[in-house]
């Protein structure tokens, strides 16, 4: 006997290029994640399209750290609000200054959406957590992964028309859409 579904735990680091408030990061935010550039249609062109990778995801923990601000007395504030059908909300927050830029580190509390595990077409449009970060704030994301294994495939579109076949992409924490949580260290897409 032998488990043979392919599980994977993965750290993503993400990169604020601009400051969010309040942003809902959704169940498809996470799927889709790791994708694939794919040829659709008999392998003919029809757009830069990308295939996702996982059939499920289950969020473990999140941590994000301000930059420095650029004077002595400036003020940089971030939060996370975990969300929840079951009961209350929960935010996490942090204030601090260049000398004590802010710190979070936070797993899905009990009963929270997020603590769940998200699947493949299944309630993907639900928001898990809200996030506000600004500018420059680094993000990382633990995540147990589920890789596809005769699911339906998940194909999205992008704006990206240097997207190749075959090369695997991590996407922006926010969505192709919004893009502004952007994957460090490797291919990304719009």
């Amino acid at each position: 006997m032998f488990k043979s579904t392919v599980t994977v735990k993965h750290q993503y680091r993400f990169l604020a290029s601009a400051a969010l408030t309040g942003f809902q990061i959704t169940r498809a935010f996470l799927l889709n994640l790791l994708s694939v550039g794919i040829y659709t249609n008999n392998n003919v062109p029809t757009g830069p399209t990308l295939s996702r990778l996982m059939s499920g995801v289950k969020l473990n923990r999140i941590e994000m750290r301000s930059p420095s601000g650029s004077s002595d007395v400036s003020i940089t504030t971030m939060a996370l609000e975990w969300l929840s059908s079951l009961g209350p909300t929960s935010e996490v927050s942090d204030t601090g200054t260049p000398l004590h830029p802010p710190f979070i580190s936070t797993s899905p509390p009990r009963q929270s959406l997020a603590g769940f595990w998200s699947l493949s077409g299944t309630n993907e449009s639900e928001p898990l957590f809200n996030i506000t970060v600004p500018t420059g704030c680094v993000i990382d994301v633990w995540i147990d992964h589920i890789v596809m294994d005769g699911e339906t495939p998940v194909i999205q579109t992008s704006s990206n028309s240097a997207l190749v076949e075959g090369a695997v992409y991590v996407l922006a924490l926010d969505g192709i859409s919004s893009n502004k949580l952007v994957p460090v260290s490797y291919l990304t897409s719009n």
